[in-house]
Formats: C-alpha cells, structure tokens, sequence
C-alpha cells in the first residue's frame, strides 16, 4: 500500500483481500465511496475501466457511459442509505437491464419528410 493511499481503502483492503485470495483464489479491489459523493481511487479506475469496456462493446461515446454509471452509481448508494434510516416503504423496483440503455440522453433528431 503506497503512504498516499486512503485510511479507508487501506482498512479495507486489508480486511477482505487475504481472503479472497486464499478462499477464492480471487483478487481483491476495494470500491470505496466517499460520503460527499466522492470516489477512492481504485474505485474510480475500476469504473472508468467498466466505462470504457461498455463504450468499446456498444459504440457509444466514453463520457455519456461515464456519465451514466456516475450518476447510477450515486442514485443506488443515495437509495440504500435512505433504506438504511427509514426503511423500506411501497413496491421494489425492478432492475434495468443495460440492453436497453441509451447513453446519450439527447435522441437523435430525425428529419421530417413531408
């Protein structure tokens, strides 16, 4: 662990990557989430790479699937700690499939033919 390594990252690093790699013969990445919004910094690699591995599969542009995740990303965490304080209330969702996802939240114009 480098010294500029994060408290948090570090305690948990050390915490689950023995293990993983022992147990499950895995490696081990810490996705660690600031509480202003924030992400470690392997956290922000391992997206940026999921990123990037989407925009190459599906043709879309790198920052509308950046943006994408980043904004799922955060309305997932804002959504568990609203679980966490008050509960569950009403129906549960249903999970999105990315198969049908739009990155580009801008739909193309089409030309009118009259």
């Amino acid at each position: 662990l480098s010294p500029t390594t994060p408290p948090y990252q570090s305690r948990k690093l050390v915490k689950y990557e023995e293990r993983v790699r022992e147990c499950e013969k895995g490696t081990f990445t810490p996705l660690v989430f600031l509480t202003t919004g924030g992400m470690g910094p392997k956290c922000t690699k391992t997206v940026k790479r999921i990123a990037d591995l989407i925009s190459t599969r599906r043709n879309e542009q790198y920052s509308h699937v950046m943006n994408f995740l980043r904004t799922r990303l955060r309305f997932s965490l804002l959504k568990s700690v609203l679980i966490a304080v008050r509960g569950v209330r009403g129906k549960v969702s249903r999970e999105l499939s990315l198969g049908h996802v739009a990155f580009n939240m801008i739909p193309s114009v089409q030309p009118y033919d009259a």
